[in-house]
């Protein structure tokens, strides 16, 4: 939606730029035809706001991007560090269940603020809406026994991924220094 709203911004800001001699279209036209061409480009209907496309057209902030850069338990740098980490345990096979990334998590939270975080830690939910809010580097996973097909897997090329992973471990630590 994000995408089809900076469309009608652009085509908006297109508009205004348009000479005073010539026509120009309102924001509700605008909205109308970019739904409508999104429409027919994907088959999903999308529904724009005129007044959220004033607003952006003025230079306005999505009221999504205001709430998280000024409503959220973690700094832009801390969630690049959270989703590193959580990356880094899976690519090295120890993927982090929802209970353990809230405890990485409070755990960050707790140092930067005090005790102005919560005792209780994060909200119930927020792992999931963190897993979802970041989808194009996270995906939750159902863990599954080991069966035959995955115990075939070990074979010289995993063999060697593995070592080339503990090499790197034991040569740069942890931290990566």
């Amino acid at each position: 939606k994000e995408k089809v709203m900076a469309r009608a911004v652009a085509m908006y800001q297109a508009e205004l730029a348009k000479p005073s001699s010539e026509k120009k279209q309102g924001l509700r036209k605008v909205c109308r035809d970019v739904q409508k061409a999104y429409l027919k480009e994907t088959g999903q209907v999308v529904s724009l706001n005129h007044n959220t496309l004033a607003n952006l057209a003025k230079g306005g902030v999505r009221l999504s991007e205001f709430n998280s850069s000024t409503k959220s338990w973690l700094t832009p740098t801390e969630t690049d560090k959270v989703l590193e980490y959580v990356v880094e345990m899976a690519r090295r096979g120890f993927p982090l269940s929802h209970k353990r990334l809230k405890e990485h998590v409070d755990e960050i939270c707790r140092a930067r603020l005090g005790d102005a975080f919560p005792q209780s830690g994060v909200g119930k939910n927020w792992t999931q809406r963190f897993v979802e809010k970041h989808s194009d580097h996270l995906r939750a996973y159902r863990a599954h026994s080991l069966d035959t097909a995955c115990g075939c897997a070990v074979n010289p090329t995993t063999n060697k991924a593995w070592f080339e992973m503990l090499k790197d471990v034991l040569e740069s630590g942890d931290d990566n220094k």
